[in-house]
């Protein structure tokens, strides 16, 4: 199993858990690693296109902001229809004092050491989609890593020997607490135990054996500065003898289940002070014969759960079963995880139902004397933030226009009912406190915790899914409120499911053990693999209603049909892009080059439009009336040139929620994914680390000079194209008011170019590609020729008839006489 006893520690009764060691190679690797279209000269467009195409992308920018909608269950607090008060005054048997005076008799058990247990396999070829690294202090789960070679760590480029929980070593060194299998630490031979005293890292052929290893700290910067695919040779104490080992690194898998203090290490320099992570699925008593958990007894054995080690039993390679004794309530939990195997010729199908673990909480009464019992459940925690410094996540709103459009948390709380719809709750307001308890009987279908593309989620397992056995589910903050100036969207959101009071009979007599199981989801959102997992088998209620693509669903989807098509054919998805955006240009030609032609006309009509604004002045009837009749008598609608831009909108749109919900398309590298370069089409293309010359405030991405720890080149040629664009077919500006058009277009390009720094490289290759085809396509048509001028497009009336002479002789007497008049 790769698990032994590791040196104990004192628990800390006053802490709801521990502290704890762990791995912490992210933190010290991020800092290493870690419109508007004016048509141009031949097709001047008119400016109120260009304030609509302003207005467009505006609009999508503030899309992209964050919201805050908070959805709120009215019918919070009660089980079974009930107050839960009156529910377990129901259930409740016998009085506290019986109880008190029963426990005397029980035998206390030895206290266990604490260790970590390691089941199923991080080696993707091997039967478990995951390794589970379980904490015996608590019985929860401290980590869980996906073995797929799909779902790798984004930010972590350094090798990958295995998540040890490295501490101290008493007489110096880094001493091994756990070895998953599968890890290439397994691999190498180390075990449970060992301590490292030595990792040379051999830069050139001339470098000798040394580099001490003096803490588990300064073995975890020699790893940082390793690489995938290298040896790296150790030095290790075992049984007071030394021997060397020699390990193959990997890449980083991904930790879908970490401990939260390696993701604020990600964004925070320092930690708050006494800043703890907390494991995930942690038992906690809720009510005990009526004595609510205020109650001193109560409180204590609450304190034993979370903070003391629990015996291990029953270990196997995907299993292990973990108990607690509560002698003086008379109690005992036993907590079993049991790993879902894959077969061989599955290994391969991603969408195969085996992303998954099954949990069983079983609460067992020791006395001759039935009990009442109601316990709770906390949810996962602890979700990896990837990309916290540009991802946007959508969600479900408050049922406002716009209130699926804004961001939600990087990990946000989804809950179910059954024959309900699906509630997102966003991180800040779960941080906030501005959601209360849900259910007041009704039958629960899952809860979890969804991040951008995986999700934890906690499926019941019940006979019929209308089985009520959840009284209440709460959202809340699983580790302590990160204050700003930290991004609210970073809050560690989970949940927590508080089970109806159950009545326990005599210790031996049936109905003495109450045993509840859940399934925990913990897996890619693929939509084949989330519609598999149901709840109560109940084909109406799968883990498929957490996909959601908002508003633009009707394009998203079309769209990412195609991408998977072209992907199929050219095995590239940044080439799929490209030929996705040749597709929806090829299919808007027709429109586009009517647009385009419609202001090369524009263009030709322009000397004409200029003599009437010069001839009208400020009569802005008489000039509207005048460009009216010239438009008609030449066949131009102005209107015509918005339509290719009310076309794209969906599209853009589409393309955006597809890269931000898909994660088939996360992790998808443009060249190659040995080159940080455009790695990730979902992301930006992150051409250079600045971070160690640039700010904590412009690392973390936060406002609109946010821009991130890394320099990015795809939306800066994004702009510049367009801006060429503008100068190639603009025309000369001739007047004041054109010339202040054309600065402040130039500006709001400027001011695109930040807000879309942060732009998956995937969606600025589309924008290249699409204006690439615009100044082609442009550049195919004739040049204008100016239209003759005529006086019926001077003059918006009825061409008047030529003076008579004596019209011109009495004109003439009449200017005279006024002059002979101004001379006296």
């Amino acid at each position: 199993m790769g698990a032994s006893p590791a040196p104990a520690s004192p628990p800390t009764p006053t802490l709801p858990h521990r502290g704890r060691e762990f791995d912490s190679q992210t933190n010290l690797c991020r800092r290493m690693d870690i419109q508007q279209r004016r048509p141009q000269r031949g097709g001047e467009q008119p400016f109120d296109q260009r304030f609509l195409l302003f207005a467009m992308i505006a609009l999508v920018a503030v899309m992209m902001l964050n919201r805050n909608p908070p959805p709120v269950d009215p019918n919070g607090g009660e089980a079974d229809g009930k107050p839960l008060a009156a529910a377990e005054a129901e259930a409740q048997p016998i009085d506290a004092a019986a109880i008190e005076a029963a426990t005397a008799d029980l035998e206390e058990t030895p206290a266990a050491a604490p260790e970590r247990v390691a089941i199923g396999s991080v080696d993707p070829d091997s039967d478990y989609r995951m390794l589970l690294t379980i904490d015996n202090v608590g019985g929860a789960v401290e980590r869980v890593e996906l073995s797929s070679e799909t779902y790798r760590d984004l930010e972590d480029r350094s090798g990958y020997l295995g998540r040890l929980a490295l501490t101290d070593a008493p007489g110096g060194g880094a001493l091994v607490n756990v070895v998953g299998p599968g890890t290439p630490a397994e691999a190498a031979g180390l075990q449970a135990g060992d301590v490292i005293t030595a990792a040379p890292l051999k830069r050139t052929p001339e470098d000798e054996l040394g580099d001490l290893v003096e803490s588990a700290e300064s073995f975890k910067e020699v790893l940082a500065a390793t690489k995938p695919r290298r040896e790296l040779a150790l030095t290790i104490a075992r049984g007071g003898e030394s021997q060397s080992l020699t390990a193959k690194l990997r890449r980083q898998p991904l930790d879908l289940i970490r401990p939260e203090l390696e993701n604020v290490l990600r964004h925070t320099p320092e930690p708050p002070e006494g800043y703890e992570s907390v494991p995930s699925f942690v038992v906690r008593l809720v009510s005990v014969n009526g004595r609510r958990d205020e109650d001193p007894a109560i409180a204590t054995a609450n304190t034993q759960l979370a903070n003391e080690a629990w015996t291990v039993d029953a270990r196997e390679a995907g299993s292990v079963a973990l108990r607690m004794r509560l002698t003086d309530l008379g109690l005992e939990v036993v907590k079993r995880y049991t790993l879902a195997t894959i077969p061989s010729e599955q290994r391969d199908h991603e969408e195969h139902p085996s992303y998954h673990f099954d949990l069983s909480v079983e609460v067992v009464n020791l006395l001759d004397q039935p009990q009442a019992v109601a316990y709770e459940l906390t949810g996962p925690n602890g979700l990896p933030i990837e990309g916290y410094w540009y991802s946007n996540k959508i969600g479900r709103g408050d049922g406002s226009f716009f209130g699926d459009w804004g961001s939600f948390g990087l990990r946000d709380v989804i809950v179910r009912f059954a024959d309900d719809r699906l509630t997102q709750f966003a991180a800040k307001s779960v941080a906030d406190g501005d959601v209360d308890t849900m259910g007041g009987g009704q039958p629960l279908a899952f809860a979890g915790v969804d991040s951008q593309y995986f999700a934890s989620i906690i499926l019941p397992q019940k006979e019929t899914l209308k089985e009520v056995r959840t009284a209440q589910v709460r959202a809340e903050l699983a580790t302590p409120k990160i204050e700003k100036p930290a991004d609210p969207r970073w809050q560690n959101a989970s949940c927590v499911l508080q089970r109806t009071p159950a009545t326990l009979a005599a210790a031996g007599e049936a109905g003495a053990t109450v045993s509840d199981g859940y399934r925990v989801f913990a897996g890619p959102k693929l939509p084949e693999l989330l519609s598999n997992y149901t709840a109560a088998d109940d084909a109406n209620h799968t883990l498929h209603d957490i996909l959601y693509y908002g508003w633009f669903a009707f394009a998203a989807k079309p769209m990412l049909w195609l991408l998977h098509t072209f992907y199929a054919i050219v095995g590239n998805y940044g080439l799929a892009i490209v030929l996705l955006t040749l597709c929806v240009r090829g299919a808007m030609f027709p429109i586009s080059r009517q647009t385009a032609l419609n202001m090369v006309k524009m263009q030709e009509l322009k000397p004409e439009l200029d003599r009437i604004v010069e001839k009208y002045g400020d009569d802005m009837q008489k000039r509207a009336a005048a460009q009216q009749e010239l438009f008609r008598k030449h066949k131009y609608n102005p209107a015509a040139g918005c339509l290719p831009l009310f076309l794209q909108l969906p599209i853009f749109m589409g393309l955006y929620r597809a890269l931000a919900v898909d994660v088939e398309l996360r992790a998808q590298p443009l060249i190659s994914d040995s080159i940080r370069f455009c790695s990730n089409l979902a992301s930006p293309d992150m051409l250079i680390d600045w971070s160690a010359y640039t700010p904590l405030w412009v690392d973390n991405g936060q406002g609109l000079l946010g821009l991130g720890p890394y320099f990015n080149i795809l939306p800066i040629a994004s702009c510049a194209l367009m801006l060429m664009q503008q100068k190639l077919f603009m025309p000369e500006a001739t007047n004041d008011q054109a010339r202040l058009q054309q600065s402040m277009m130039k500006y709001m390009m400027i001011f695109m170019g930040f807000i879309f720094f942060k732009m998956p490289s995937g969606l600025c290759i589309y924008f290249i590609v699409s204006t690439l085809w615009g100044i082609a396509e442009r550049k195919m048509l004739p040049r204008p020729t100016p239209a003759p001028m005529s006086e019926t497009t001077i003059d918006a009336g009825p061409k008047r008839p030529k003076p008579t002479a004596d019209e011109i002789a009495q004109a003439k007497k009449k200017a005279a006489k006024k002059k002979g008049k101004k001379r006296k």
